[in-house]
């Protein structure tokens, strides 16, 4: 009984250790300064860069009426 009770203890060291190991190293990874193909390309969030509007999209275009209905869709209420 001793052996097995130790035995599930020195299992649940080792599993504890395990996990302690693999999470220090995904930090150590994170922690990295990114390569110089990283950091080349442009970061719309930090450099404040907007994005082009491509030209095969054109913008959905919306009526007073059809923004009403969308608006009281979401909010619940049905008009009679």
């Amino acid at each position: 009984m001793w052996r097995l009770l130790l035995g599930g203890i020195k299992v649940i060291i080792a599993i504890a250790a395990l996990t302690t190991a693999a999470n220090w190293i995904a930090l150590r990874e994170k922690d990295r300064a990114p390569g110089p193909a990283l950091a080349s390309v442009i970061d719309p969030p930090t450099t404040g860069a907007i994005a082009p509007r491509r030209a095969d999209k054109a913008p959905a275009v919306l009526d007073q009426r059809s923004l009403g209905r969308l608006m009281s869709e979401a909010s619940g209420e049905r008009r009679r």
